[in-house]
């Protein structure tokens, strides 16, 4: 049968049913019970995240399909993340666009309409080019769906490694805006509501929860990718928001097709539903795989028998599929029904609750031998600002309209942080933030560093951050060392979100991310934050003769940077202070309202170097003094590359005001350096560099690699 199911559980679900499972309700569990649907080496964990907050609409604690929040004047917003890595590492275009289609679904199951949506994306070595290939119909796959229903691609991430080089990472964020007292839940709480079904049931996504529940075999596994249709997508979002109000619950059918919707929604009360009545875009369809069919474009909804005939005439008007396929019952059932004879009669309750595993862990510590970095400067510049991970973006960004709507304020590629506009009249800043590196060297300082880089990337537009989602990608749990960084990754996470009060109402987990040699992915733990601007947004810009201040303190920690992995350089991984990254981010908060800085940057990725570059690439030039940087080291390499957290550079025209408002919130800060018009040269002590083959190279590297591969 092509189950993944271990033999452990099918012994329990033998035991419960006090029966062996027919053929057809073996693949209904293996669906339902697949890692990707029911979370059972991750759930234990994840409940960790709970946060108690007067703000929390939907949370952790209601596992539905998104989370939401409020923000105040009667609104709220609704936030999800989720992956596509599988598919798109066969079908890069469906696997992407899919993701795309999947995540706004989820927004529009919650009644709220999509406003934004962000793209985290990590391939393999460029200089290979099947992941020229991968990249090129990945960002063409989400551009043609997002594009194509009108919702902007605001922000997201691309990075480069070879431990991706055959499993890329495709993540996809979205936010929707809703009445918060019209937000619509995924369950329902009574008997009697008929099961409605949108549109067509095909033969694509056939086992994709299951085919996403284990590492790829290499062998052909394109039929579990799903085919987009971004044109039904968007009937169906514009459906779906028209007849919010005449449903009882809302429910989008992704992984595990029909099985998995319909036994979620039922909430553990029962559900009945004819396979005859579902429509099909293929004849004579074995009834088993229109029950776990992943196919697109398709929604369940829970609807009185009185509303029925207006929900389905809203469908009708654009020639859309919509039928009646079955109603909720008071016993605690699930079945599925072939006219008239059972093909799965199983327990709610049994499907709802599988086994939940704790594997083995086990923590391979790294002997880090600490030497003094000795690389000559000028060409340690040269190498890091043109890694494929400082690169300008813009290729990706201009294939996305991003100002559809007429939301999006700051664009892509103009801030640490993509902001737009809502209803309210307030401004939403969005980030999504991962670092593989430090967490390949450190999970635990990896799972806080990235909680606290996000927010320091909000601060930098002015927005503090209030609610979070969490996308965690790793290889194989059964693996005690790959197990290992999981939980450490969710440790750090959760101390770092409960320090910030920022509840994380929802996310993601996807294992068994190897390439094919079994060796699994570093691991990638991602966060997508979202916060209000606090009164002025600032919009970067650069002026002549600005003061360059640093903010914060800079520390010989270089393992998981950047420079470390170019040049494999052996540290310790830095020690997240969150402290300091909430003291320097209130400092940069209170700067932008009282107007006292033009310019700020979060150091992170590439060091203070990357930091200035970011500078310099607006046609100007960066004079600094190293004697200045407030540090624990004189090596003058160190404090230029270090990825110490809780710092920020800064623009402004009142270096003093800055060191004494920071001075105040018990953080420190150090005047650097001054902005100039020498174009493209960075001093640093006298000396110059040219940096101007590299800002040529910022600007076309991505154009001219996807354009030569």
């Amino acid at each position: 049968m092509g189950l993944n199911l271990l033999p452990i559980e099918m012994d329990d679900i033998r035991k419960r049913l006090d029966r062996e499972p027919n053929e057809i309700e073996w693949r209904v569990i293996d669906a339902i019970w697949s890692e990707h649907c029911s979370y059972k080496s991750s759930k234990i964990f994840l409940k960790s995240f709970s946060i108690d907050s007067p703000n929390v609409i939907m949370g952790i604690k209601d596992w539905q399909d998104a989370g939401a929040v409020d923000i105040g004047d009667g609104w709220a917003i609704v936030i999800k993340v989720e992956s596509h890595n599988h598919p798109s590492a066969i079908d890069p275009f469906n696997g992407a666009a899919t993701g795309v289609g999947g995540i706004i679904r989820d927004i529009i199951s919650k009644g709220a309409k999509p406003i934004a949506l962000m793209d985290m994306i990590r391939v393999g070595n460029l200089e290979i080019r099947k992941n020229v290939w991968l990249l090129k119909n990945i960002i063409a796959g989400i551009a043609t769906y997002g594009n194509s229903i009108g919702v902007p691609v605001v922000s997201g991430e691309l990075s480069f490694d070879d431990t991706y080089n055959d499993n890329p990472l495709v993540d996809v964020a979205a936010i929707g805006i809703v009445r918060k007292d019209k937000i619509k839940p995924s369950i329902v709480d009574k008997a009697g509501l008929k099961l409605v079904l949108a549109g067509l049931t095909g033969i694509d996504g056939l086992g994709g929860a299951s085919f996403a529940s284990r590492k790829l075999s290499g062998e052909d596994e394109i039929g579990a990718v799903q085919i987009a249709d971004p044109f039904a997508g968007k009937i169906i979002l514009d459906v779906t928001l028209e007849i919010a109000d005449k449903v009882e619950a809302i429910k989008d059918l992704g992984g595990g097709g029909l099985a998995v919707a319909v036994t979620e929604m039922a909430n553990g009360l029962g559900a009945i539903v004819d396979i005859e009545k579902i429509p099909l875009r293929v004849k004579n369809m074995d009834p088993a795989d229109v029950i776990i069919s992943e196919t697109q474009e398709r929604m369940l909804y829970a609807v009185e028998e009185k509303n029925v005939e207006e929900v389905c005439k809203a469908f009708e008007e654009y020639e859309y599929p919509c039928s009646v396929i079955g109603e909720i019952t008071s016993e605690p059932i699930i079945k599925f029904r072939y006219f008239g004879k059972d093909l799965v009669s199983l327990p709610t309750n049994a499907l709802l609750e599988p086994p939940k595993f704790l594997w083995p862990i086990k923590n391979v510590r790294k002997n880090v031998e600490e030497k003094n970095v000795d690389l000559p400067l000028e060409s340690t510049i040269y190498t890091v600002l043109s890694h494929p991970d400082l690169v300008s973006k813009e290729w990706a960004y201009s294939q996305f309209d991003y100002e559809v709507n007429t939301s999006t304020v700051v664009k892509p590629g103009d801030a640490d942080s993509a902001v737009v506009s809502l209803p309210n009249g307030k401004l939403l800043a969005i980030k999504a933030d991962g670092n593989p590196d430090l967490c390949s060297e450190d999970a635990y300082e990896c799972g806080k560093g990235i909680v606290a880089e996000a927010y320091r990337n909000l601060a930098t537009v002015g927005a503090r951050g209030i609610v979070a989602v969490d996308h965690l990608q790793f290889g194989d749990p059964k693996k005690p060392e790959v197990y290992y960084t999981f939980v450490e990754a969710i440790r750090g996470i959760g101390e770092a979100t409960r320090f910030f009060n920022i509840p994380i109402v929802g996310g993601k987990v996807s294992f068994y991310n190897e390439n094919s040699q079994g060796k699994p992915i570093k691991p990638t733990p991602l966060i997508v934050m979202a916060g209000l601007v606090q009164g002025k947004l600032l919009k970067n810009r650069v002026e002549d003769s600005s003061y360059v201040v640093l903010l914060g303190y800079t520390r010989k920690e270089l393992g998981g940077s950047l420079l470390s992995k170019i040049f494999k350089v052996p540290s310790q991984a830095p020690k997240v202070r969150l402290q300091e990254d909430l003291l320097s981010s209130e400092v940069v908060i209170g700067a932008i309202n009282e107007e006292k800085i033009t310019f700020a940057k979060d150091i992170s990725r590439g060091g203070l170097v990357a930091s200035l570059f970011n500078i310099i690439v607006h046609g100007y030039g960066v004079e600094i003094s190293t004697k200045s940087i407030l540090s624990d080291t004189d090596n003058v390499v160190e404090n230029l590359f270090s990825e110490s957290s809780g710092r920020f550079v800064i623009l402004t025209n009142e270096p003093e005001w800055i060191v004494e408002k920071s001075r105040s919130k018990g953080i420190v800060a150090s005047i650097i350096g001054k902005v100039n018009k020498k174009t493209s040269i960075l001093t640093i002590d006298n000396t110059d560099y040219d940096l101007k083959t590299i800002v040529n190279n910022y600007f076309n590297f991505l154009e001219e690699v996807i354009g030569n591969g």
